[in-house]
Formats: C-alpha cells, sequence, structure tokens
C-alpha cells in the first residue's frame, strides 16, 4: 500500500506541475505590488548557465507570494525585519542542500538552484507526508478504506499548488504526520528520538507547530493514566527532554534573532541589491541596531506577533472588513466544513458517547481522535478570528489530520460510485475547482487561498 499511496501522491505533484507550467506559458503574469527577492548581480562578463532559463520556465510560477520570502531568506538569510515571519527550518534546508549542489559543480546559478531544490523538496516531502497521513489513520481507525481516501483527498486537497510550490507546506505536514503517528504508536514502540525530532520540526517549520506539542503531551498522560509501569519516572524524563528540547532550539533561534536586530554591537554586511531594495521599499534590515524595532523591548523580545501585527495587519477581527469579502468567500468553505464537523464530533461525544461510557478511563482510552478534533477545532477558530482569512485553506490543510478524516467519511467505496449530487461529490468539485482554479491563478502571481 505504501508503494500505492506514493504513486498516488507522486502523479498528483506531475499533473499540479504541469498544470502551473502550462498556465505560466499560456496567461500572462499579473504583477501586484508585493515582495519580491532582489536578484544577485549578474556578472555581464560570465555566460550564463544554460539550466537557469529552462529552469525558470520550467518552474517560475512556483516561487510567488510568500515563496519569496522562503527564497530570499535561503538565499540571504533574515536581512529584513519582515522576513522573521516565516520560520527557518524550510529555507534552511534549501541552502544548506543548495551548498551541496555548489560543491558538486552543478551548472546553474545559485538562486536558480534553490528553486529547484525548493520544488524538489516539496516533491519528496509530499510523497512522505501522503504515506505517514495513510499511516496515522490506518492506526487510529483501523479502517483500509478510510485510510486511503484520505490519502485520496490529501493528494488533491484544496490548498494542492501550496504544497508544490516554494512554501513550507509539505514539510510541515511530513513533520506533523510523523510526530501524530508516533504519539499514537503503542507503548512498547514510543521512540522519544523521533517525537523530539518531528517536534523539533514542526516548532521550527510553522509557528502553528509550537501548538503540537500538546500531542505527546496528551498521549504521554493518557499511557500513564490508563498503565501501571514501574519505569514511569524513566519515561517521564525522556519524554520531559523530548519537549524541552525542541523548545530550547527555539529560543536559540530566538535568541539568534535579537542579537541580529536589538544588540547595537551586531553589524551585518548586507549585499548592494539588498540594502537598494531596503531603501526602495523602507524595509528595516538587521544589524542597524533595536531603535527601529519595538519589540526589541519587550519583557519577552520575540519578534514574530510584531511582525505579523505591523507588516500583515494580523490580530483579532482585524480582518474582518468588506475589502476581504472576496478572501472571506474564498476561505468559507474550509472555515463551515471544520467548524461544522468538529462540533457535530464535540456534540456527539458530550451527549451520546460519555454519558454510555462505563468510565472516564474507558472513554479516554477508545477516543483517540479526541486530541486531533480539538487541535483541528483550536486552529479553526484561530483562522477564523486572527489570522489573515485567505491562509485558512492551506494551513487547516497542512497542519491537521481530521480535515481528511472527516472529507473521507463522506467517500463512496469506489469513485465509480461517486454521485455529484451527494456529499462526496460536493466534496470532489471542491477539492478539483480549488486544485484547479489555485495551481493556474497561483501560477500567474494572482492571489489566491
Amino acid at each position: 500500500m505504501t508503494l500505492k499511496v506514493t504513486k498516488l501522491a507522486l502523479t498528483s505533484r506531475l499533473i499540479v506541475l504541469a498544470v502551473q507550467m502550462l498556465a505560466n506559458w499560456v496567461v500572462p503574469d499579473h504583477k501586484p505590488d508585493v515582495f519580491r527577492m532582489p536578484m544577485p548581480i549578474v556578472n555581464a562578463t560570465v555566460p550564463a548557465h544554460g539550466l537557469d532559463t529552462l529552469v525558470t520556465t520550467c518552474l517560475g510560477g512556483l516561487r510567488h507570494w510568500d515563496g519569496e520570502y522562503f527564497l530570499h531568506i535561503a538565499y540571504y538569510l533574515y536581512t529584513y525585519e519582515n522576513t522573521l515571519a516565516f520560520y527557518p527550518l524550510y529555507p534552511v534546508l534549501i541552502r544548506n542542500v543548495a551548498m551541496v549542489c555548489e560543491t558538486l559543480n552543478v551548472p546553474m546559478s545559485q538562486h536558480v538552484l534553490m528553486l529547484l531544490i525548493a520544488v524538489v523538496l516539496n516533491l519528496w516531502f509530499f510523497c512522505e507526508a501522503a504515506n505517514y497521513l495513510y499511516q496515522l489513520t490506518q492506526r487510529v481507525f483501523n479502517d483500509l478504506h478510510k485510510s486511503w481516501n484520505a490519502a485520496l483527498i490529501f493528494c488533491f486537497n484544496p490548498a494542492s499548488i501550496f504544497f508544490s510550490a516554494a512554501y513550507s507546506e509539505s514539510l510541515f505536514a511530513y513533520a506533523s504526520f510523523i510526530l501524530m503517528l508516533e504519539c499514537v504508536r503503542p507503548k512498547q514502540q514510543y521512540n522519544f528520538v523521533r517525537i523530539c525530532v518531528s517536534l523539533t520540526a514542526c516548532i521550527m517549520c510553522r509557528s502553528n507547530g509550537l501548538i503540537a506539542v500538546g500531542f505527546p503531551l496528551y498521549f504521554f498522560a493518557r499511557h500513564l493514566i490508563l498503565t501501571a509501569n514501574v519505569k514511569r519516572c524513566k519515561q517521564l524524563i525522556r519524554m520531559s527532554l523530548a519537549i524541552i528540547i525542541p523548545l530550547g532550539v527555539l529560543h536559540a533561534y530566538y535568541f539568534y534573532i535579537y542579537r541580529m536586530y536589538c544588540m547595537p554591537s551586531t553589524r551585518v554586511k548586507h549585499p548592494e541589491q539588498v540594502v537598494h531594495y531596503a531603501n526602495e521599499r523602507n524595509y528595516l534590515l538587521a544589524g542597524r541596531g533595536p531603535e527601529g524595532s519595538p519589540w526589541c523591548q519587550y519583557t519577552l523580545p520575540f519578534p514574530y506577533n510584531y511582525v505579523q501585527s505591523t507588516y500583515w495587519d494580523v490580530g483579532f477581527l482585524r480582518y474582518y472588513q468588506w475589502k476581504q469579502l472576496p478572501n472571506f468567500l474564498l476561505a468559507m468553505p474550509m472555515l463551515v466544513f471544520m467548524h461544522w464537523h468538529c462540533c457535530d464530533y464535540l456534540w456527539f461525544l458530550a451527549t451520546k458517547l460519555t454519558p454510555q461510557a462505563s468510565s472516564w478511563r474507558e472513554l479516554f482510552k477508545t477516543q483517540k481522535s479526541l486530541p486531533f478534533v480539538l487541535h483541528g477545532a483550536f486552529l479553526t477558530l484561530v483562522c477564523a478570528l486572527f489570522v489573515n482569512i485567505q491562509v485558512s485553506t492551506r494551513l487547516l490543510a497542512s497542519a491537521t489530520p481530521i480535515f481528511y478524516w472527516f472529507a473521507a467519511d463522506h467517500m463512496p467505496k469506489s469513485l465509480a460510485q461517486l454521485s455529484f449530487r451527494s456529499k462526496a461529490g460536493a466534496l470532489f468539485i471542491w477539492c478539483t475547482t480549488y486544485c484547479a482554479c489555485g495551481t493556474i491563478l497561483f501560477a500567474n502571481n494572482f492571489p489566491w487561498t
């Protein structure tokens, strides 16, 4: 089944890549006034690499919007304050793989090579994430039909383009599903090292990865409550380390950023094109001292909330404006779907399952999906009230498996039995429409959810 899921995932990515390539050739690019990575200054005396044009022509549609930020960080690191909204794991991976390729004398400019690496990495992460989602679904529900349908919907999810573009969605889904799978394994198979590594990847990949710390906490507490084990103290120490180490890595990253932006003694030498672009768009450069960064004076000088609030206007109900109505309409299917199914599950749990359970320990033991629903419900609420509403679809599609589990419940046993007048038909139309339209619009630099 692993090979079958991999073939499905790979096929879906090749379709997305082909559609974006065709759309990028046929449809003229939109040119919004948004951030663009400053291109390196080209030496006119050095001949251009032959592969640069080929890669740019084929994959250029995958670097738009946030992809520009990730590629900028990979190439220049955190030169501008607004880049601090993007966590480092994905761009650092791109940067390090590019450095390895350069030692092998790959005939390609570094910034073009990074775009290629970003897409190839996402191709691999996506295929792995699909397999881990399949295994996680099978572990929780022991239902081959549901597991396959969950993987199928993941491969053609409404935010599909963002899993192939130079975004961190594929990496985050990959890390999240590994962490969740490790947490639901039987106690004899607990691998604290894998939990530690996958949790570190979640936290260093996306800001909402910090919420994932709830999974090892919940399932370890569940394990301690439901079992009597003389080695509890040893296991408690291991799990504590598996959680403390990722948090330590996160704070090391915060200190690195604090040193770059808040210590007057730190001076950073920037390339000419980076300085020119900063002057042109009035960006704050690293190494200029704490005067321009109010967050440096905070008791806990973490830049993320300040940067999101200042540069993206993120905050409670800030996005509730009439001019954002199109973005609300784009995000509405995902938000309504998630709100409805989470509330339905929790209502059924409270009114049906809880009164029938002989004890709370039995309920705790049988409802493995409860923490996933609570996690998904919390993220959905945050999306609806706080974040830029247009990111809701891709945020939820990459962060929680319950979207795929709820959707899989509506699917027939085979696609031949699919009726467009059914809930499964509506789900199919939604996913395919968003997948196709999103790929075409994103590839040509039009806004998309």
